[in-house]
């Protein structure tokens, strides 16, 4: 049997992502660990849930699930903190672009950037959040459609 479809979609937005310039091989997903400065510059892959509508009545019944994923670089500060972070963010949303498969066609919402000052240096943030229709039957939840 086959993963959830959320499951494949992260993996999949996670290879897309993987050896990008930047952030190179340190791409973790649904990572509850602190990261460490060995960690950076790196990407967190985050599926944020999704929203279910049906499509059809009967049973079985199609489903569109609209599906959000976070896409978080991080970055450890240096004098060109934004910069470094705004070229993560343009290496992803090349490599999400171009992405096959079930990942084709993501759609950038939005990105939100912030600075952390939490540990021995202050570490930048830029959360790329992208959204995904995807279609499934309501009883087969690992079958896209």
């Amino acid at each position: 049997m086959a993963n959830h479809v959320r499951r494949q979609l992260r993996e999949a937005i996670a290879a897309a992502v993987t050896g990008l310039t930047t952030t190179g091989t340190n791409v973790f997903q649904s990572r509850l660990y602190p990261f460490s400065v060995n960690d950076l510059p790196c990407l967190r892959i985050v599926s944020d849930g999704d929203q279910v509508q049906a499509q059809t009545v009967n049973h079985p019944y199609t489903q569109m699930r609209t599906t959000q994923i976070t896409i978080e670089a991080r970055a450890i500060a240096t004098q060109d903190l934004d910069d470094t972070l705004d070229q993560i963010c343009k290496e992803v949303e090349i490599a999400i672009s171009s992405a096959a498969g079930i990942a084709k066609s993501m759609y950038l919402l939005g990105t939100r950037i912030e600075m952390e000052a939490l540990g021995e240096q202050p570490i930048g943030v830029a959360t790329m959040i992208y959204s995904k229709d995807l279609y499934t039957a309501s009883n087969a939840p690992d079958v896209v459609l």
